[in-house]
């Protein structure tokens, strides 16, 4: 009886979930502060004491981004893209089973070197 027991129990431990993730997301829009225009290729990076390392995700072309799957907590956004001064929300507190939207607004940096590829 033993025998059979322990496979039973080690399946079952193998079975189970390894995360705490959920179905909780971040999301949002990033815009130019000053045309109002949405900002493509924006990295956005999400830092929390309930992750091991970031989560790294990029806009799309309307400037939307979302970070799917995340562990709630509280979390620290980062959006930096060339042209553009880095901007950082803080303290965004997530709920297991709910989302966070974001909207970021942004400045331009005028000491960038201009190589005709600058801010849209």
């Amino acid at each position: 009886m033993r025998f059979l027991v322990l496979p039973c129990l080690a399946l079952l431990l193998a079975s189970a979930p390894t995360s705490a993730r959920s179905d909780s997301a971040i999301f949002g829009t990033v815009i130019d502060v000053g045309t109002r225009k949405p900002i493509p290729d924006m990295v956005v990076t999400a830092a929390s004491p309930s992750l091991q390392g970031e989560e790294v995700v990029v806009t799309d072309l309307q400037g939307n981004f979302r970070i799917p799957n995340l562990r709630p907590g509280q979390y620290t956004l980062r959006f930096e893209r060339l042209y553009y001064h880095p901007y950082s929300r803080t303290d965004l507190q997530l709920q297991a089973g709910h989302s966070l939207r974001v909207h970021a607004e942004v400045v331009p940096d005028p000491n960038q070197p201009d190589m005709g590829c600058g801010p849209m």
